[in-house]
């Protein structure tokens, strides 16, 4: 690594703890790390791109002052440790093969794990293809654990009225009201914001369902769902709150996903 300088985002969770513990365990050094918002102030970084670099990873080179970012940057990094893999990473269809996980990724850290933003000098261009992923893909996930909750439930003296497709529609409704009545400039951040909620919260009751597999008791999918709902409160005002808008939104949020469950649940209930 002493050839090189990584320019870093310090206000994503995942790019700060990577780069601390790559510190720690010697892999890299205090002069090999830029942070994102200082990064200007170093004569070494005179020819990176301010908006790529907050887009993507920069890797610096200190002798030629050459500048890779993202994909390319990692493969630099990787030929140091090995020079066959880093050729292999460089031929065009392992690029094309991996650089689009990667875009996805740099494209949504700030959503998948944010860090508190003070005085940030740059924003990442919204890559909306990415961020549609990022929530279709936490919706499908959060769909089929939902579907085998709710087939549990229909086993289940006193929710025999529930069953899968009841059960999605019942949490469901909520996210979607919540996302189409949020109309500030910022509504891409914060529908990715929800979706991460979402999907940290089922992937909780993914937990509870493998627990269910080994112990069958219903009180795995109850007591997960009602722990995440704890979970999902905290980090939808975190969240509003690093996105700087009023927390009114947690409120309507809370109230539009309870209001909706009990509802539907009526419904089903006395049909």
């Amino acid at each position: 690594m002493k050839n090189y300088t990584i320019v870093f985002d310090n206000q994503c969770a995942v790019c700060s703890i990577g780069v601390k513990t790559l510190k720690k365990i010697g892999v890299m050094g205090d002069n090999n790390t830029l942070e994102l918002n200082a990064f200007e102030q170093n004569k070494i970084a005179c020819n990176v791109d301010p908006q790529k670099a907050c887009n993507e990873m920069a890797v610096i080179d200190q002798e030629t002052l050459e500048v890779r970012y993202g994909y390319d940057g990692y493969v630099n990094l990787v030929s140091l440790r090995s020079e066959r893999l880093g050729r292999v990473m460089a031929k065009k269809w392992v690029k094309n093969l991996f650089n689009p996980f990667y875009v996805f990724l740099a494209s949504n850290r700030r959503v998948i794990a944010p860090l508190q933003e003070s005085g940030t000098v740059c924003r990442p261009e919204l890559k909306k293809d990415y961020r549609l992923f990022l929530i279709a893909f936490m919706a499908l996930f959060a769909g089929t654990v939902t579907y085998f909750k709710g087939e549990i439930l229909n086993g289940t003296n006193g929710f025999e009225f529930l069953n899968g497709w009841k059960l999605i529609t019942i949490t469901g409704l909520g996210w979607l009201l919540t996302g189409i009545f949020y109309k500030e400039e910022n509504k891409w951040d914060y529908w990715g914001n929800l979706s991460v909620i979402a999907g940290t919260a089922i992937f909780l009751q993914f937990l509870g369902l493998i627990g269910y597999y080994f112990i069958p008791d219903f009180y795995w999918v109850v007591g997960t769902m009602l722990a995440s709902d704890f979970i999902m409160l905290w980090m939808h005002y975190r969240r509003v709150k690093l996105l700087g808008v009023s927390q009114k939104y947690t409120f309507r949020w809370w109230l539009i996903l309870h209001s909706s469950a009990t509802g539907l649940m009526a419904l089903y209930y006395f049909n």
